[in-house]
């Protein structure tokens, strides 16, 4: 197997307690995993298990208390930036947080043009969300008129201009309906095999981590369980 493309080494995180008497309480618990090129690597576990956590440290979100994160053999520090900030993109369970309510699709989706310096007229714009079955109308929309399946498509598009190495996928097909699901999921698919896109796919679901992933890691209170192929 190739190098691997992104790699965490002893990673921890810690949170305050809540409950009384408790200072603090460990999230993630020395864990390590590497990501290879083209894969996608299925992080199972249940709620509370430290999967998002996980996570959120991967992609830059969450600063870790210890450990390192590793892109193309090299250390990445809190936050990212450049290419590792544009080439590590997440696509979250809920779709509205990646949006501002308050702005229109098309003025959400302008943000990733510019940042790459790319042309953002209306063709490129309704190109952008087309082959995900939005229509040019969806543009002057906000969030709040869109339905989830169309918010978490266009979520998707938008982290697609970016054009990422490593996508992380937070549970993003567990808000939407079973038909969604599928078309979401087969999109994935065919786009990693285009493109040799790297995805971790945090879910709870034994099922649909077998069918996409192919590796799994089992997470539990914090710690990596079991690694292997499907």
């Amino acid at each position: 197997m190739n190098d691997a493309i992104l790699e965490a080494v002893g990673l921890t995180k810690r949170f305050r307690s809540r409950e009384e008497g408790k200072k603090r309480f460990t999230a993630v618990d020395g864990a390590s995993l590497r990501l290879y090129p083209g894969e996608t690597l299925g992080l199972l576990g249940e709620s509370g298990s430290g999967k998002s956590t996980l996570g959120q440290m991967l992609v830059g979100l969450l600063r870790p208390d210890e450990g390192q994160i590793l892109y193309r053999g090299a250390p990445l520090a809190y936050p990212y930036k450049g290419e590792a900030r544009r080439r590590i993109q997440i696509l979250f369970q809920h779709p509205e947080v990646s949006f501002n309510p308050q702005l229109t699709l098309r003025q959400s989706l302008t943000e990733p043009f510019r940042l790459r310096g790319l042309a953002c007229d209306d063709g490129a714009l309704a190109a952008c969300i087309g082959r995900f079955g939005l229509y040019p109308e969806h543009l002057n929309r906000r969030p709040g008129a869109l339905s989830g399946g169309e918010l978490q498509r266009a979520a998707l598009a938008r982290v697609l201009v970016m054009e990422p190495e490593i996508i992380l996928l937070d549970e993003p097909t567990s808000m939407l309906d079973v038909i969604t699901q599928a078309q979401i999921v087969d999109f994935l698919r065919r786009y990693q095999e285009e493109n040799g896109t790297a995805y971790l796919f945090i879910t709870h679901s034994t099922s649909l981590a077998e069918q996409f992933c192919h590796r799994i890691v089992r997470i539990a209170e914090g710690r990596l369980q079991v690694e292997g192929s499907v």
